[in-house]
């Protein structure tokens, strides 16, 4: 009966350690024990040790200033390492930049994590008017070109649950807002073989995406380029879903797809 308490006790620890740790990811400026302890509903003796414990690990800082606690060096590095394992993005990278210098956009490798895409890696332009994006940035199924691309790789019976799941958060006034709508832009994007998000997360940007295949012919990522609106009219659009398709293509056959 000890062991089993003891078991138990730690399990709760590693859960409310993790929330403390998901809890700064959300405080860019950093956030205090009293509002932690406010937000998680734990005791302010509880977070205290449990910061103190993962300052000690590098997980976590405290701003000698403001006494505030935001996340470590230390996560970064093992996100880094994470990264570093992704064979994704060592296969992708010489198409990235063959697209990246043909295009002169910004490039970025997605993955679907957790119902988000997931930019693994980023290309930004040299233009002086472009985009701006980071690697760990998430965005929404329903309203990015990559979410919708994976969504189309999606068996219907799989699809139908998955985006039952969406909730139409609104970022601009083009983002999707219903069921019927995105299964449309879907069903348009398995024609075309990529999709397209027309400043539906971001107003005056327009994004392009297509799929990456393993061998088994699973979509594993997607390749996006994003622009400006303004470079981007009909023609544009098109002439860069065919330039992202070829490329997401050849990295594909990297992988060991074969259509």
């Amino acid at each position: 009966m000890r062991r089993k308490q003891l078991y138990d006790t730690t399990v709760q620890s590693v859960e409310r350690t993790l929330d403390i740790i998901e809890t700064l990811s959300e405080h860019k400026t950093g956030v205090g024990v009293t509002t932690l302890s406010k937000e998680l509903k734990l005791h302010k003796s509880t977070v205290h040790r449990l910061l103190t414990t993962l300052m000690l690990r590098k997980y976590v800082e405290q701003d000698p200033e403001t006494s505030k606690y935001k996340l470590g060096m230390r996560l970064f590095e093992l996100g880094n390492a994470v990264l570093s394992k992704l064979d994704i993005r060592q296969h992708a990278m010489p198409y990235l930049r063959q697209l990246w210098r043909s295009t002169g956009e910004t490039i970025q490798l997605a993955i679907v994590d957790q119902q988000k895409v997931l930019y693994v890696d980023v290309l930004e332009t040299l233009e002086r008017v472009g985009v701006k994006s980071n690697v760990g940035e998430r965005v929404p199924l329903h309203s990015s070109a990559p979410g919708k691309v994976w969504l189309a790789s999606l068996p219907d019976d799989r699809l139908g649950d998955v985006l039952k799941l969406i909730k139409f958060e609104p970022f601009t006034p083009y983002t999707i807002d219903n069921f019927d709508k995105l299964k449309e832009s879907v069903n348009q994007a398995k024609e075309l073989g990529y999709a397209v998000d027309n400043q539906e997360y971001s107003t005056d940007l327009i994004s392009v995406a297509s799929p990456v295949k393993n061998y088994r012919g699973r979509v594993i990522a997607c390749i996006a380029i994003t622009a400006p609106a303004l470079r981007m009219g009909e023609d544009k659009i098109r002439e860069m879903g065919s330039q992202v398709k070829a490329t997401a293509d050849k990295v594909s056959q990297s992988m060991g797809f074969n259509k």
